[in-house]
């Protein structure tokens, strides 16, 4: 064997050890920014059931409307999934389960009916900035429209031109968000924290923001990303086409106003 034909082997055995060690780095690196993590609870349907499992990118900013993995600030030994719904200096508050950020009403459409093991809820498509995701409500929703307390009936409340049963308001601190469930009347989120007086979670604590169902809870979840209107079960699919409605009537505002 020439010189020169062992010199050649020698740089192409080296090229490649430096390829397969920065492999091996950017699959640590990978393994280290993106983790798994099991949906526990129905909190968050429609977005994410039972039995998802979701991958969540660590780092970055957390922004409003972001799904994210965070240890729950009575518990940190157990991982909740929530949505922020609300920034540092936000006044949040909520009319049957309707956000009202800084006076702002976040816009909704009413898809229909939707049912999950036995239970019937309202399937609302909300939207938030860039974001549109579904979430359920219980009950009658429409409260009527108004303009100040007295326009409403009983113990109703006005906020954001709708009346309603009346949650909050919160002032989230400085270095926390207000997180909730998709699943308004069924999670246990900022609005019930502190033995019911509510209160929001450190931003420093984040564990990352949750991206795609890696595993889903029912057929034809897998790969789907958690953010945009919500997969439909088959019970529910007949819903397809008043979301798409819905989809095509989106509000020319979604961002709330700063505080």
């Amino acid at each position: 064997m020439s010189d020169a034909s062992s010199a050649r082997k020698t740089r192409l055995a080296q090229a490649a050890y430096v390829i397969l060690g920065l492999l091996v780095l950017a699959s640590v690196a990978l393994g280290v920014m993106i983790k798994v993590y099991k949906v526990p609870s129905g909190a968050m349907i429609p977005t994410l059931v039972p039995g998802d499992h979701v991958s969540a990118t660590r780092g970055g900013e957390v922004h409003r409307g972001d799904v994210i993995v965070f240890p729950f600030p009575e518990n940190p030994e157990q991982l909740f999934l929530k949505r922020v719904i609300g920034m540092p200096g936000d006044e949040i508050q909520f009319v049957d389960g309707r956000p009202i950020i800084n006076g702002f009403r976040v816009p909704q459409c009413r898809v229909g009916l939707y049912d999950w093991e036995g239970q019937t809820h309202e399937l609302f498509l909300e939207w938030i900035g860039d974001h549109v995701y579904g979430v359920l409500l219980d009950g009658p929703v429409d409260g009527g429209s108004c303009e100040k307390d007295s326009d409403c009936s009983g113990i109703q409340s006005c906020r954001g031109g709708i009346c309603g049963m009346l949650q909050g308001p919160w002032r989230v601190p400085a270095g926390e968000v207000f997180v909730i469930g998709d699943n308004r009347m069924n999670s246990h989120d900022s609005r019930s924290w502190k033995h019911g007086i509510g209160s929001g979670m450190p931003i420093s604590t984040v564990i990352g923001r949750a991206g795609r169902i890696v595993s889903g809870g029912f057929s034809g979840r897998t790969a789907a990303s958690v953010d945009g209107p919500p997969l439909l079960p088959a019970g529910a699919a007949s819903l397809g086409p008043a979301m798409e409605t819905c989809l095509k009537k989106k509000p020319s505002v979604t961002t709330p106003p700063a505080r």
